[in-house]
């Protein structure tokens, strides 16, 4: 009987299935002899049947391998599994896993085993293996909190790190998602469960949340998570969630300064102007809400920009965080006090019932700028002037509310400073005026709406024109006559004086020079600078070539200014002042008297004319101190070489005591109103062919 036989004595069977096997099968005697193989066997050695059964086990193992597993098989009659590393014919080796046990077959004891390649299996598993290393080192060494999440068993698993920086000794509370809860920030514990529920559900497709995390010390750090399913079972559903958290409070805190730098103002800490207007918007939606009414305050500090031109910006500086301070002190907890820029404030008070609500608070402010500011050892007064709108009686929105506020200010402005306006309806109509000046101003010079009107001069020994005052008029077609006093500040605030003064100059130099020809070649006239003129880097090379052009001698020109430019005391003004002065041309302080410090300007400043303001000159004849004021100016321009020129002369003893009094020139409608280029031409034609003297 053969050995096949003997083995596999029942049934073809038997014989099917050791053939078809995938695993090696071999027989081998007690000296390692191979007996029988099967073909899955000899397809994994490389050998042929017959090769391998003229060998043994140990003809195909890898060199340098214990021999020992086989020898204790040969006593043991339970499957003994051991690994070892075979070698093939072509000489590749791989690591097999073999089942042994002794058997018996008439009488004669064998081995019986089966083999496996488990390489691959060897291949992954020390991948895992790696991986898993891996892992544990990155958890150690990275500087990020990681978190391991088992879904199925709500267990939790966290790095060293995870716990010391929150300042936590490691393990220090037990790793599961309800102790981690615990110290998550009551208020971001619904957000950071929804980004959860939503990424497992496949709602989002990341995992990435920002919340506060409680530290040892009490505290909080602001965390930033961020994590994916790395596991799933075979329907999907998430089996493992792993992340990291990230300590990004140094971030928070300079999102933090950047966003209140954003919205506060830097000096004084107060809500700026955009904050403010939003915060309006919100306190006007609430009041439509519950019917309630909001007070918006507008303030402004009255002469505030003296106090930087004269003392300095540090000290305007600390005066405007002083005001801020009473600013706070006087209004409710639930109002906002906001600073719009430069000196002006608003306050916004939400939630009255009667428009009678505010006043008191009002009061309050006044008195409260009433009192005496002290900066560095210096005692200060600074009042301010309040306008006050109401939203909804005055306004539909809170830029409307605005708008309104702002007007209403510059209607307490006028009516003396240090006190309140509240909003009106004709208010209301001079702000559209205004606008519709701003509009009309657009394009008008270019339409040929303005022109030159001239007022002459008197010498007031003589009697004589010695020259005129250039002044710009202007003819709307939609406005119809708009005087001076409303357009000029327009087209101050627009940059349109720019192009304007420059036409009056052109303009009137070039009549002059007409007038010279015809009349009188030393026949003068006086053009008006604007302070935005004087910051126009072209000025200089207009006057220039305006000259030129026109062949008039430069002290034909003079040029008058108020102290409006010269407040700034930049550096620029004295340049541009020299530069004209230089060019022969003669200045001329007008309006003096009605400004803050003149006599400085005098002695400072290269001037040639000074012209006494209208005010000093209507009630010179009656008030003994405006005599007194006139006499001293006088006598005081000449001892510092400067003409005099008295404005707004309308009556024979107003003339008759300025020339009394030794003033040079005069103007007023005593002698002509201001004339057209026509009127002018024939006025000087007259008193040129009559020799004439205006008589008086």
């Amino acid at each position: 009987m053969t050995l096949e036989n003997a083995l596999f004595p029942t049934s073809q069977l038997y014989q099917t299935l050791v053939d078809e096997s995938s695993q090696g099968i071999t027989v081998a005697d007690l000296k390692g002899g191979y007996i029988f193989v099967n073909p899955a066997f000899c397809q994994i050695m490389g050998y042929s049947e017959v090769a391998l059964l003229n060998m043994n086990m140990f003809d195909i193992k890898a060199p340098k391998q214990d021999d020992s597993p086989f020898e204790q098989t040969i006593s043991v009659k339970e499957n003994q599994i051991i690994q070892v590393l075979l070698q093939r014919k072509d000489g590749s080796t791989f690591m097999s896993e073999v089942v042994e046990k002794s058997i018996n077959i008439d009488g004669n004891t064998y081995v019986f085993s089966t083999i496996q390649d488990i390489s691959k299996r060897i291949a992954i598993e020390q991948t895992l293996i790696n991986n898993e290393k891996r892992n544990c080192m990155v958890m150690k060494i990275a500087n990020d909190g990681i978190w391991s999440w088992h879904l199925n068993t709500n267990t939790v698993e966290f790095n060293e790190r995870y716990y010391t920086m929150a300042g936590y000794e490691k393990d220090a509370f037990p790793a599961s998602v309800d102790e981690w809860l615990k110290r998550v920030h009551a208020d971001d514990i619904a957000h950071i469960t929804h980004n959860v529920e939503s990424y497992l559900a496949g709602k989002s497709a990341e995992y990435d949340v920002e919340f506060r995390f409680l530290r040892k010390n009490n505290t909080y750090m602001w965390i930033r998570g961020k994590g994916e399913v790395v596991e799933s079972d075979s329907t999907g559903k998430p089996l493992r969630f792993i992340g990291t958290h990230s300590d990004i409070s140094v971030q928070k805190e300079h999102e933090e300064k950047i966003l209140h730098q954003a919205h506060f103002d830097s000096l004084t800490f107060l809500p700026n102007r955009f904050l403010s207007l939003d915060r309006l918007e919100l306190a006007c939606e609430e009041a439509k809400r519950n019917n309630e009414l909001v007070a918006l305050l507008f303030l402004d500090l009255d002469d505030f920009k003296k106090v930087n031109d004269t003392l300095g910006h540090d000290v305007g500086d600390q005066l405007l965080i002083d005001a801020a301070n009473r600013l706070r002190n006087v209004v409710r907890s639930v109002d906002t006090v906001g600073r719009l820029g430069g000196d002006e404030f608003i306050i916004i008070l939400g939630g009255l019932k009667k428009i009678e609500e505010a006043q008191p608070i009002v009061e309050n402010l006044l008195n409260q700028f009433r009192k005496i500011f002290v900066i560095n050892a210096r005692e200060l007064l600074l009042t301010t002037s309040v306008g006050i709108a109401i939203y909804p009686n005055d306004a539909s929105d809170a830029s409307e509310l605005l708008r309104n506020a702002d007007s209403a200010m510059y209607d307490a402005k006028k009516c003396g400073r240090n006190t309140y306006s509240y909003y009106t309806r004709q208010m209301n109509e001079c702000a559209q005026r205004r606008l519709a000046i701003e509009e009309q101003l657009h394009g008008a010079l270019a339409r040929n709406e303005f022109s030159v009107h001239y007022q002459p001069k008197i010498d007031l020994v003589n009697t004589k024109i010695m020259g005129a005052e250039a002044l710009l008029r202007w003819h709307n077609p939609v406005l119809g006559n708009v005087p001076p006093d409303e357009f000029i500040s327009v087209a101050e605030q627009t940059g349109a004086i720019i192009p304007l003064g420059q036409f009056v100059l052109k303009q009137a130099v070039k009549q002059t020079a007409i007038w010279q020809k015809n009349f009188d070649d030393s026949f003068q006239i006086a053009v008006n600078l604007s302070p935005r003129q004087f910051r126009d880097l072209q000025l200089i090379n207009v006057i220039k070539q305006t000259l030129n052009e026109t062949n008039i001698t430069s002290g034909s020109l003079e040029l008058e200014i108020t102290e409006g430019v010269l407040l700034s005391g930049h550096r620029q003004v004295r340049e541009v002042l020299n530069s004209i002065t230089n060019l022969g041309i003669k200045m001329a302080m007008d309006d003096f008297g009605t400004g803050y410090s003149s006599l400085s300007y005098l002695r400072t400043y290269p001037f040639d004319v000074l012209k006494i303001d209208r005010s000093f000159i209507n009630d010179m004849t009656s008030n003994s101190k405006d005599k007194a004021l006139i006499n001293a100016v006088i006598a005081m321009s000449h001892a510092l070489n400067l003409k005099v020129v008295a404005e707004g002369i309308e009556t024979k003893q107003q003339f008759e005591l300025l020339r009394t009094l030794g003033c040079d020139y005069g103007q007023g409608y005593l002698f002509s109103k201001p004339l057209t280029t026509d009127d002018m031409t024939t006025l000087l034609k007259d008193t040129s062919s009559m020799n004439y003297s205006f008589e008086l």
